[in-house]
């Protein structure tokens, strides 16, 4: 079995992957700052032995490159999202999805991890012309979270190709 670290693992979707890998067998850190995610999507885990919970900002290395020691896989879902509050507070979505993202990605780099998952958004092709939207669509982002998603794919697809990182 694997040791995973869910990034966002206190959020709607982060708490289920963790559910998901605890019940397959794996060993599961979940790190959260709880700015969006909530401790109750994750309080009935607290009693397993293979699940822990971290509560800490992706934003500063510093406070989770420890955690990423002998993790096997990266699954980094932690992003400011919503359209709106990005046009109000870009500056915060870019310091939580882009620098959060690098700062994930050198930890899970330093770490020497097998695997890294990067959730991406549709949001990043705009308006769509076509439902469901292909992957080949033209990228436009319109707001700053769409574009602070892109910008944090292409810096995945980045360390991928110039450290070999094994992402997805």
């Amino acid at each position: 079995m694997a040791r995973a670290l869910v990034t966002g693992g206190a959020g709607f979707i982060g708490s289920h992957l963790v559910e998901r890998l605890l019940s397959e067998g794996h060993e599961v850190t979940a790190l959260d700052n709880l700015s969006v995610g909530r401790k109750s999507n994750i309080a009935h885990l607290e009693a397993n032995p293979k699940f822990k919970f971290v509560e800490a900002d992706i934003g500063r290395r510093e406070d989770i490159e420890s955690h990423f020691k002998g993790i096997d896989w990266v699954f980094h879902l932690a992003a400011r999202a919503d359209i709106v509050p990005s046009i109000v507070e870009p500056y915060e979505y870019h310091r939580s999805n882009v620098d959060g993202t690098i700062a994930v990605l050198e930890s899970a780099r330093a770490a020497g991890i097998k695997r890294f998952v990067y959730t991406a958004s549709s949001s990043c092709y705009g308006i769509p012309d076509e439902v469901p939207t292909p992957e080949t669509a033209e990228i436009r982002p319109m707001y700053p979270y769409a574009l602070t998603k892109y910008v944090g794919e292409c810096y995945v697809k980045h360390w991928a190709q110039v450290y070999k990182l094994p992402a997805v």
